[in-house]
């Protein structure tokens, strides 16, 4: 069996077609390696893209490459990172304010499947960050990279050591917090959307920490229609964003 010598380097995963030309095209992330296992026009495009960037490929069989990133539904193509450049709460407050807004916050999703389905709804419904916390939150990994279906290229995410503060930083930048909260008097319909907002989704099974929903300016809930009394957290979320932006767009 060759040996290899990458278990001793970062395996930060992006495969598949779609997130590794979205990866290549931003130019946001390190990659250290490409590793091809097709040969097609599709997949000559990536080598292009990544020559751009000096990037040499390397071949492997299918089944090779499968056994590096852990699943079989790479398309035949993958890119090797360091660890996900997380970008910084400060220099998402020094942009414009219309580039700033609407946030999402997650408040300690830790299901890799539900952040990765966030950042892909989050980024399709114009997102200009997502901000999770350090402690008890789901990382991005190459499973939320994946799910996530290229969004990562795009969309910031910011982790911070102390979301409680993070919220209170936004409220002092002009932000109005609303939190999802499946309790809340007030529905998502009722409330202005129209303001500078950052929305907060809590934890899959817990909801909103008592010290997040203190720090939120108020809650809000997506009224049920049905006989279940829950949404899954990234549902919930990309529900309420696209009202946000559904609100923006009628009052345009």
């Amino acid at each position: 069996m060759r040996k290899t010598h990458s278990s001793t380097l970062p395996h930060l995963w992006v495969s598949g077609f779609n997130p590794v030309r979205e990866v290549l095209l931003t130019g946001r992330v390190e990659v250290l390696e490409m590793i091809v296992a097709r040969s097609d026009q599709r997949v000559r495009e990536l080598l292009e893209l990544g020559a751009l960037r000096g990037i040499a490929p390397r071949q492997e069989t299918r089944d090779g490459l499968s056994a590096l990133v852990g699943h079989a539904h790479h398309q035949g193509v993958a890119l090797r990172m360091r660890e996900y450049p997380y970008a910084a709460l400060e220099a998402l407050l020094e942009k414009p304010a219309e580039e700033r807004e609407p946030l999402v916050i997650l408040d300690c999703l830790q299901d890799p499947q539900n952040l990765g389905a966030m950042l892909r709804s989050a980024c399709f419904l114009g997102a200009r960050g997502v901000i999770v916390p350090r402690d008890r939150s789901a990382r991005v990994t190459s499973t939320v990279i994946r799910i996530a279906a290229g969004a990562t290229a795009y969309l910031p995410v910011i982790q911070v050591n102390n979301l409680a503060r993070a919220l209170e930083q936004l409220k002092e930048c002009g932000l109005w917090i609303f939190g999802l909260d499946a309790q809340a008097g007030q529905t998502i319909y009722d409330a202005d959307l129209t303001v500078p907002l950052g929305l907060v989704v809590g934890n899959e099974q817990k909801g909103l920490r008592p010290l997040v929903a203190r720090a939120c300016d108020t809650v809000v809930r997506i009224p049920e229609h049905g006989p279940l009394q829950s949404l899954n957290a990234a549902t919930s979320g990309a529900i309420a964003l696209a009202e946000v932006q559904r609100r923006r767009l009628m009052g345009k």
